[in-house]
């Protein structure tokens, strides 16, 4: 079986809402960072995830490599579909990694990678 994950990459991103952005607002500028990131190559696919008690959310975007992470990292600063997110992110709790895929499984493939 072929190596899959030698340059994949998981990027995580935690923070924290500004006080009075809802969740509701923040769920629909998801709209337009779903759009942007369709559109990055290397783009594999994305979860959001929170954690109700400390309302920390997660960010977590698949790439095909590094190099494709942090080139659409770049983009991301400039691109007008990322404004509307970005403007209710408070800027001083994120927290940004990127991580090396390791091994994972596709049960849709019937395959482990490694």
């Amino acid at each position: 079986m072929s190596d899959t994950t030698a340059n994949n990459v998981v990027e995580v991103v935690t923070f924290k809402l500004y006080d009075y952005v809802s969740e509701e607002q923040f769920m629909e500028s998801n709209k337009t960072m779903t759009a942007f990131l369709a559109a990055q190559p290397g783009f594999m696919y994305r979860s959001l995830v929170k954690q109700e008690q400390t309302n920390e959310w997660s960010d977590i975007v698949y790439w095909g490599s590094q190099a494709e992470a942090e080139a659409a990292g770049k983009a991301f600063m400039e691109s007008d579909l990322t404004k509307p997110m970005i403007h209710l992110i408070d800027k001083n709790t994120v927290s940004m990694k990127h991580l090396p895929v390791l091994w994972q499984y596709y049960p849709e493939m019937d395959q482990v990678a490694s």
